[in-house]
């Protein structure tokens, strides 16, 4: 019972934060550049989030209808490490990321993020690990390709590639 009131708070506070994101969209200047306008990619992610927190809403709604207080009404205990293990993963290689975008750039640092967060987080195999280097590579690769020339995004290189930008 304690999960689907959670998950109700949830989704009301991400329909409330998207309500006023919006709105706020509504403010962003336009500085006249040409193409799409500057609160165009805001506004579709924020109604894409919008959608996707009514469903959570929906869904948390079905499951406190559905869910039964047991009898005991005992929480298990789960160590902290076990419950919160994936997400301190991403935390930290993420920070590692950050940390390292400056040295080896968003390509290099982007595939081997993604490469790693794979890797921990998924099962430990010789066939897995090719499988999340190809993944890695194609799918970071595809993204830099197309920030870096069909929408003219200036990614960090890094000192490693900075020598083919002169």
């Amino acid at each position: 019972m304690i999960r689907a009131r959670q998950d109700l708070y949830v989704a009301i506070f991400l329909l409330m934060f998207c309500s006023i994101m919006i709105w706020a969209s509504y403010d962003i200047r336009d500085l006249g550049y040409p193409g799409l306008k500057p609160e165009t990619w805001p506004r579709f992610l924020l109604i894409l989030l919008s959608g996707l927190s009514a469903l959570y809403l929906i869904k948390s709604v079905k499951a406190l209808k559905i869910e039964k207080v047991s009898s005991e009404g005992a929480v298990s205990h789960i160590g902290f490490w076990s419950k919160y293990q994936n997400a301190v993963w991403c935390f930290a290689l993420f920070f590692l990321f950050l940390l390292s975008l400056d040295y080896i750039g968003m390509l290099l640092g982007g595939m081997l993020f993604v490469f790693a967060l794979l890797t921990v987080l998924g099962e430990f195999t010789k066939k897995n690990i090719i499988l999340h280097l190809i993944v890695s590579v194609i799918s970071v690769g595809i993204m830099w390709l197309i920030f870096t020339y069909s929408l003219r995004v200036h990614l960090p290189a890094g000192e490693i590639f900075a020598v083919w930008q002169v």
